[in-house]
């Protein structure tokens, strides 16, 4: 479909069609990820309308410098954008998070359940933390846990089952589109990154201790 096209397409939506395409436009660009299946194991009617008009969303997208991808095995829609004023800046607590969410994510894929989600708590994933990458060194607060949380829900990467996030024992459902917001490639890169960043921190703190 040609730019072209894509304008004559939009112009002969009816008023209700063209409402729907804005508003689930910019729902895409605000959460980055679709799923096609909702929290409660719905059909997500936004995932239909964006696959039933793919090339279309594709199209208009790509002239604002986005990317828009569908992976109909997991069931995930996602945009791109190689901008790096597009990019979320997430601060170290966020990004060892979601790396645990992505490996635990992969440990559990197997046993998931059929829709390919994985239930996880507050607690396992900290735990997670500490014990495979060493680097937090008190417990985060429970501010800065529904923040780095609350993000990740935000752009439809997880989902709490629980009442808050601060909570050690709420459950939280880990979706699919984790696969396409950390590739193996880049957690590979992440997990290399902080094990020299722990191995400088033992080197200041042994240095230390010798002077």
């Amino acid at each position: 479909m040609s730019f072209e096209d894509s304008l004559q397409t939009i112009a002969n939506m009816y008023d209700k069609e063209k409402a729907e395409f804005t508003q689930t436009a910019n729902y895409l660009l605000s959460s980055t990820y679709i799923l096609r299946e909702d929290n409660k194991n719905r059909i997500s009617k936004t995932y239909l309308f964006i696959d039933r008009h793919f090339e279309l969303f594709y199209e208009i997208f790509s002239l604002i410098g986005w990317k828009i991808y569908r992976n109909k095995e997991h069931g995930v829609i996602y945009t791109y954008n190689e901008s790096a004023s597009n990019k979320l800046r997430l601060d170290k607590l966020s990004t060892v998070i979601l790396l645990a969410l992505r490996i635990i994510f992969e440990e559990k894929r197997v046993a998931a359940s059929s829709n390919n989600n994985v239930v996880v708590t507050v607690s396992e994933v900290l735990n997670k933390i500490v014990n495979d990458f060493s680097i937090i060194k008190k417990k985060p607060s429970q501010k800065e846990l529904k923040q780095s949380f609350g993000t990740f829900e935000e752009h439809n990467l997880i989902y709490k089952l629980g009442e808050s996030f601060s909570d050690m024992d709420c459950k939280i459902v880990i979706l699919p589109s984790i696969l396409f917001a950390v590739s193996n490639e880049k957690c590979k890169n992440i997990c290399e990154k902080i094990k020299v960043e722990k191995e400088q921190e033992d080197e200041e703190v042994e240095q230390v201790a010798v002077d």
